[in-house]
């Protein structure tokens, strides 16, 4: 039943995640969220604003960026792209969610680096569902799955069955329910 499902949103979604990587240092995913190129990850897999990072699209290229700015303490972080992929300027990429749309009990598909950012091969693709959604009251709403991510996914998307994003990964834990 999923697969047509999956199916129609899995491409779009693995056009939006890429990897960042900062010269000399660490790489993880990302996802960009805009068609100008800004790209949504965890804060501890960017440097400092202004540091220059380079955005390894899902085809292998390699384009230039550079980091907005990071807050620590929800793990979050932005880049922009700096470079222009065509003549039109647009990038692939995936709309973020409404915290309202997410509830305990819905699937949901992440991608990632895994082992860290490769050109040759794109993020692969896992599904879960969403096991604990904290209460929308509260100013960040954190989201708990069972989708299965390894080091080197922090920072990677976490997209509803639309394609939206409604997520990233930070914490990645040993906790398995039985």
């Amino acid at each position: 039943a999923f697969n047509p499902v999956l199916t129609g949103v899995a491409e779009q979604c693995r056009l939006a995640t890429v990897g960042i990587v900062i010269p000399g240092g660490s790489m993880g995913p990302g996802v960009i969220i805009s068609e100008d190129g800004l790209v949504l990850t965890a804060a501890h897999v960017l440097p400092e604003a202004g540091g220059e990072v380079v955005i390894v699209l899902a085809d292998g290229r390699q384009v230039a960026g550079k980091a907005l700015g990071v807050n620590r303490g929800v793990d979050s972080g932005m880049a922009q792209i700096t470079e222009p992929i065509s003549e039109d300027g647009k990038y692939d990429f995936a709309p973020v969610a409404d915290s309202d749309t997410i509830w305990e009990g819905d699937w949901c598909i992440t991608f990632g680096h895994g082992g860290g950012v490769q050109t040759d091969r794109p993020a692969y693709m896992r599904l879960g569902r969403m096991l604990h959604v904290t209460s929308d009251t509260k100013p960040t709403r954190w989201l708990t799955t069972d989708c299965t991510v390894i080091s080197g996914d922090s920072g990677g998307p976490l997209f509803d069955l639309e394609g939206n994003v409604i997520g990233i990964h930070s914490n990645i834990g040993m906790n398995v329910l039985v």
